[in-house]
This record gives C-alpha cells, structure tokens and sequence, in this order.
C-alpha cells in the first residue's frame, strides 16, 4: 500500500511539473521521494506506536511515508532546478528600461553662410521694416537625415518681431544641402535697442542638431 501510494505520488507530481525535466532531475525528484518516504515511515510509525499501539504504528507509518515523499520530491526539485544569479536578473531588468538623458540626435547637420539682409542696408531692424535671415544647413554626415527643421527665433525677448514659421524638409542627402530664408516683420512699437537672433536646426521633436546666435540693432523710428 505504501509502495503504491509512494509511486502515484511521484508520477503526479512529475507529470504536473514543466515539460522540459531532464532525466537528471527526474532522478533525483525520485530519489528524493524514496529516502523522504522511508524516513517518513519510519518516523510516523514510531509516533502512532507511542500513542495508539500497533494499530496507531501503521497509520502512522502511512501518513508519514505520504508527507516524506512529498518533502523529498520538494527537495529534488529545488536541488535540481537552475538559478539565476540576481546580479544577472538585475541586469536583463535595466537593459530593458530606458536610460535617463540617452537620446542622441545625429550631429552630421550643419549651419554655414548666415547673412541679415533688410530693406534699407543700413544691418539693422528698423520699426515696421522687414528684413531676411538666409543661412545654409549643409549635411556633412555619410547618411541621410530626415524630417529636418530650420527655425529662426528671437531669444532676448525684444517684442513686436514677427518671424515666419518654420518649414520641415523632408530629407537632406548626404553632402549635400538647404539654403533656408527667414522674413522679420517688425512692428511700429519696436523699441531702440538689441535684439538676439537664435539660427537653429532640429528634428521634428525639436531636439537640436545646431545653431548659433548673433545680435542685431533695433531701432524705433523718430516719426512713428
């Protein structure tokens, strides 16, 4: 009876297992079982003896011979089962998360020939005069680059500058280039002093690639 209930245990609890047991494991889950079993037995006939005779000694033997079969199918299971270190488990975890301040924008693009062109010449921006800022984006890089956003902006914050609106090009082939232009529409309330022109390129996430600044006059006309 014990050698029966011994040997469905094991046959259950290995067929419940994974499919991928190896021979090895298996032996040692059923070596486990054999030495758990008869050292259950033993035990649990030893206790029921003690307490209830002969009759006590076998259902003691019995039970004990179940629960050591299950102890030692536990036990060569956890022997044979493989472990990762948790340093490796920690690692496969950050590989998998992005770290902090790792996007990278390709630097192959490049801002070249600024020139300000306004109406009078006179390289300053005068009250309700509209001026130009051209300049070049060249890609000096071995792939092409794409989505690409020229931008002009006024960084000092100088009010009553109207600046057209940045156009996306689509792509710009490796050496070769974009000559991109800018109009500045200046207000009649412009006032007399400094403005900082910021020349820029970006993706279309506006993450930069380059840009420069320079600095230009501003002047309030004396009969507006």
């Amino acid at each position: 009876m014990r050698r029966y209930v011994w040997g469905t245990l094991v046959i259950a609890l290995l067929n419940g297992g994974c499919a991928s047991t190896s021979p090895g494991q298996a032996g040692a889950v059923i070596g486990g079982a054999a030495i758990g079993s008869n050292v259950g037995s033993a035990i649990g006939g030893l206790v029921g003896d003690s307490r209830h005779g002969w009759h006590g000694a076998y259902r003691g033997s019995a039970i004990g011979s179940v629960v050591g079969t299950l102890a030692g199918v536990a036990i060569g299971v956890a022997m044979t089962t493989p472990r990762t270190p948790k340093g490796e488990e920690m690692e496969g975890k950050l590989k998998d998360l992005p770290l902090p301040g790792t996007e990278y924008v390709a630097s192959s693009l490049h801002i070249r020939n600024i020139r300000f062109i306004d109406a009078d010449r006179n390289q300053k921006i005068n009250s309700e005069e509209d001026s130009k800022v051209i300049f070049e984006v060249i890609n000096v890089g071995g792939e092409p680059v794409y989505n690409v956003v020229p931008s002009v902006t006024e960084v000092s914050g100088m009010k009553h500058l109207n600046i057209s609106p940045s156009v996306q090009v689509e792509q710009i082939l490796p050496g070769d280039g974009i000559k991109y232009t800018a109009t500045i529409s200046a207000g009649r309330r412009l006032k007399t002093g400094t403005a900082t022109i910021r020349v820029a390129v970006c993706n279309d996430a506006g993450q930069e690639y380059d840009h420069q600044e320079f600095t230009l006059e501003t002047e309030r006309n004396r009969d507006k």
